[in-house]
């Protein structure tokens, strides 16, 4: 999965309506077949540690009580040229799950080495593309569509609600519901 594809890389920053459209689709494909190697879509939440070690990610934990100088939320390493997820034990674990997922995205995206991840960096509003990316691919990869509608057609409406069943901050459910709502204002 390291290499990724044309669209996706990560020092085209400007980019026609078409290959951005390309390049998000690479995205969700991509988010998509992860998960149908290494998820069960009767269950919730989506396990990004399952995906993680599905895509040959080592996760490790750093920082709470007994390193609490560890500076980072989380950062994809390259050590001996296999990837490793750092986690900071001291992040929320909801919060924790959506870093987990968006630095395996950089992996997955063929990112290569990136800097560690720190709270503006997993934002879809970060000035750099391959930022947008991986927290693209993050809240897809925790939040397919298709389970989010499924709840919803089951009476499960709120964002508060949603985002317990995926085990994501509500404002990681926001984010992703308006992204599914311009995606389908765009059809």
């Amino acid at each position: 999965m390291a290499d990724a594809p044309p669209s996706c890389h990560p020092f085209q920053e400007h980019s026609t309506p078409t290959e951005v459209a390309t390049r998000l689709r690479d995205i969700d494909f991509l988010a998509d077949e992860l998960r149908k190697a290494h998820w069960d879509q009767a269950s919730l939440p989506v396990s990004a540690h399952d995906l993680a070690e599905g895509a040959g990610v080592e996760v490790r934990e750093r920082g709470g009580p007994q390193e609490p100088m560890y500076p980072y939320r989380g950062r994809l390493l390259y050590l001996d040229e296999r990837p490793v997820i750092e986690l900071n034990l001291a992040e929320d674990p909801m919060r924790r799950r959506i870093v987990l997922a968006h630095a395996l995205g950089h992996h997955v995206l063929g990112h290569g080495p990136v800097p560690p991840e720190t709270t503006p960096t997993l934002s879809s509003h970060h000035p750099r593309r391959i930022e947008q990316d991986a927290h693209r691919f993050a809240l897809d990869l925790l939040m397919p569509d298709f389970a989010i509608y499924r709840l919803m057609n089951q009476g499960v409406v709120s964002a508060h609600r949603l985002s317990e069943k995926f085990f994501v901050p509500e404002s990681a459910m926001h984010e992703r519901l308006q992204a599914l709502d311009r995606h389908w204002s765009h059809l």
